[in-house]
């Protein structure tokens, strides 16, 4: 029991919470499409909310514009890949498959719509990948900026005890 809570614990302090787009985050493309469930596996119609942040679902336009904040899913787009499945029995399908190992599979209303969907998600995705990428370059930086004036950063390191030093 006592590992089972500190695995949940470790998950939720790690996991990287994202919540719903904002007025600043500025929507790229939103629309109605069709979701395949995790669980059920049974497809649901879903508003999508695309943005700088990352890509956004709810049940409805409704719930979308009264609640931007609360979204019902969240699709984390750094490094992610995005194809046109054609392994679906539904037409004009796409994937997202994330850094993480999870997989989205949505249905425009079209081909053109789902191609438009595609380019906009690997678009957003690059950009948060070279962002990513731009930040790690600054944190070697600075680290070197403060090697050169003789401070050692300071690292932790997780002992074969389990303590934090």
């Amino acid at each position: 029991m006592a590992s089972l809570v500190r695995r949940l614990t470790w998950s939720s302090q790690t996991r990287p919470r994202m919540t719903g787009p904002s007025d600043d985050d500025g929507v790229i493309r939103k629309g109605l499409m069709k979701k395949k469930g995790h669980m059920r596996r049974n497809w649901l119609n879903r508003w999508f909310v695309l943005t700088k942040k990352g890509l956004h679902y709810y049940k409805d336009e409704m719930t979308a514009s009264l609640h931007p904040g609360k979204p019902q899913g969240n699709v984390m787009l750094v490094g992610c890949t995005v194809k046109e499945d054609l392994f679906q029995r539904h037409e004009n399908v796409f994937t997202i498959w994330t850094a993480d190992g999870k997989d989205y599979h949505m249905q425009a209303g079209s081909k053109a719509e789902m191609q438009h969907w595609i380019n906009a998600v690997e678009e957003v995705s690059r950009l948060k990948l070279q962002e990513r990428r731009k930040t790690a370059v600054e944190d070697v930086r600075t680290d070197r900026k403060d090697s050169d004036l003789g401070v050692v950063p300071r690292t932790r390191c997780l002992s074969t005890d389990g303590a934090i030093g």
